[in-house]
């Protein structure tokens, strides 16, 4: 297990998350953070703790959000491509993960090989999503290395993974009792124009996109708005899985509506 963790002026997260990870009961073999244009001593609490460093150059903005996050980590993930290497965490810098996280997940995987992404949840956000988090969530290596192992650099490339195992017929999963904790707010950063740009990427259908968007309201009108002009963009390019994803959107709204007929 190896675990690559991207992080920009982090300093008052990162040592108690690279604590988290040495205090697990199945410990990563490696740790390796890639600073990404830090200014302030996140490359030294990072040492400090006995993580592997990868120092970028300063953009002069947080890649959160951004495809170009996909980047960053990719040059942690580069690090490993010739070790001999099972599993691969992906984890934020103010990720908090209970002591027996690493080691239930790949249990989970190790009894059921079928299954090449895995997470648990986060404290306080959503139960009800299926696919694995961003954050927290563990690949299976030989999956990943099939096909490219690497993040697209393009939007919606953590959820580009998930939908290539499932087009190839692989399994991903949540444990939904498996709880973790953000040191931060979690939610607060999203970039809803980009979100709505991964949406159309990955090929979702307009029915999910709207209804997206939908969700969105309560909490943000404005970001809802944003995330649906993100999706009608004319110059994103999409996956070689979104017409995979359109029909299994649509598969899952016929099923919907045949449900809530026989409710009638």
């Amino acid at each position: 297990m190896a675990v690559v963790i991207p992080a920009r002026n982090e300093s008052k997260f990162i040592g108690s998350t690279l604590k988290a990870l040495t205090d697990q009961t199945l410990k990563p073999y490696r740790i390796i953070v890639v600073n990404d244009g830090s200014n302030d001593n996140t490359h030294e609490i990072a040492e400090q703790n006995g993580a592997e460093v990868i120092d970028l150059v300063d953009r002069g903005f947080r890649a959160t959000g951004k495809p170009v996050l996909a980047h960053v980590l990719n040059k942690g993930i580069q690090a490993i491509a010739n070790d001999e290497c099972n599993y691969i965490l992906i984890l934020g810098a103010d990720h908090l993960l209970p002591p027996n996280y690493i080691s239930k997940l790949i249990d989970l995987m190790e009894d059921n090989l079928r299954i090449v992404i895995a997470s648990g949840t986060i404290e306080g956000e959503s139960q009800r999503d299926k696919a694995p988090r961003g954050s927290g969530r563990i690949v299976r290596f030989d999956f990943w290395n099939q096909i490219g192992l690497q993040y697209p650099t393009h939007f919606g490339y953590e959820s580009y993974i998930i939908y290539k195992a499932l087009a190839d017929r692989h399994e991903v999963h949540v444990l939904r009792d498996l709880v973790s904790w953000s040191q931060r707010p979690t939610g607060k950063t999203t970039d809803y124009r980009s979100y709505g740009k991964a949406m159309k990427a990955l090929g979702y259908h307009p029915v999910y996109a709207i209804g997206r968007s939908l969700l969105a309201f309560s909490r943000t009108p404005t970001g809802s708005i944003q995330m649906l002009l993100g999706y009608l963009s004319s110059n994103i390019e999409k996956y070689d899985i979104s017409h995979f994803v359109h029909e299994l959107q649509a598969f899952e709204l016929k099923k919907k509506i045949k449900l809530a007929r026989r409710k009638k």
